[in-house]
């Protein structure tokens, strides 16, 4: 009886050891890839000085955009016109292992090597960060910063909400109005968010001490890097590359753009990660979790 007890003990010792160690390798902040320990360090300075909202915000870094093509290419994603979100929010830190797992797998690592810098922000508090980012940006950390600041302003703005509730409101005003012109109005709105929303990633980059004019060459170095600008569709949903760079710089130039301690700052953030579901989280000091 007694063998039976000492073993029972030491596999109860082992399971507690494995779920000990499995627990902390999947939760623990410091075995955080190095994008995610990054997109940290970024925040954390952004909330010195910031009022960054009263909700908790997730960032998610995935496979990224290109996934769409690659995978119409191999013939998994067969509707051209959809865009394969799947495949683009894969996990890119570890392996696939579904259909075709083998060719989703080269895929992931494919879109890292030739993908763009791009992030985008969701009104749920997410903000979605390609991996190929912090390639195309290694070595300017600044850069990154205002692309995350330009996404917190999306979540602070609830985007495109007050887009889309501009567009009721004129089709309430008059119903006889296209499904055309309406959603015309609605891409007029999401244009003049975006527009705000480089004004106060601007602002936030400058509240937390970054140099003033960072904002300004990084919106220069990702329209470089994206190649062509001069599309009726790189316009759509953004102010064309001039007309961009003009509304920050003159902003930039008024004598409103100049930093203040603010009382409501958000730090000391609270934060929470986990590595099997791919997600990284915050939570401002204006609330608990």
């Amino acid at each position: 009886m007694k063998k039976y007890i000492k073993l029972a003990s030491i596999l109860f010792f082992i399971f507690i050891v494995f779920y000990s160690v499995n627990r902390y390798r999947n939760y623990s902040l410091s075995l955080m890839p190095k994008e995610y320990k990054l997109v940290k360090k970024i925040f954390d300075k952004f909330s010195l000085n910031n009022d960054l909202g009263n909700r908790p915000v997730s960032i998610i870094i995935r496979a990224g955009e290109d996934m769409h093509y690659l995978m119409v290419d191999t013939g998994i994603c067969k509707d051209k016109k959809n865009i394969c979100f799947y495949f683009e929010n894969l996990d890119p830190f570890k392996k696939y292992r579904g259909y075709r797992s083998r060719d989703v797998n080269y895929a992931i690592k494919q879109s890292y090597l030739h993908g763009h810098a791009n992030a985008s922000a969701s009104p749920t508090g997410t903000i979605l960060i390609n991996r190929s980012t912090f390639r195309v940006l290694e070595g300017k950390e600044n850069f990154i910063a205002a692309a995350i600041a330009h996404e917190m302003f999306h979540i602070i703005q609830f985007a495109p909400f007050e887009a889309s509730f501009k567009a009721l409101k004129a089709w309430q005003d008059n119903p006889n109005k296209t499904d055309e012109s309406i959603n015309e109005v609605f891409l007029n709105e999401k244009q003049i968010i975006e527009a705000e929303a480089d004004l106060g990633g601007a602002l936030i980059l400058l509240q937390a001490d970054y140099p003033k004019d960072t904002f300004i060459k990084a919106m220069e170095y990702f329209y470089k890097q994206s190649g062509i600008i001069h599309t009726k569709g790189q316009s759509k949903r953004h102010p064309d590359y001039i007309t961009r760079i003009n509304l920050i710089r003159a902003f930039m130039n008024d004598e409103s753009f100049h930093k203040k301690k603010i009382r409501d700052k958000s730090s000391p953030l609270t934060w929470r990660y986990n590595r099997r579901e791919n997600w990284l989280k915050f939570y401002p000091n204006q609330i608990t979790n």
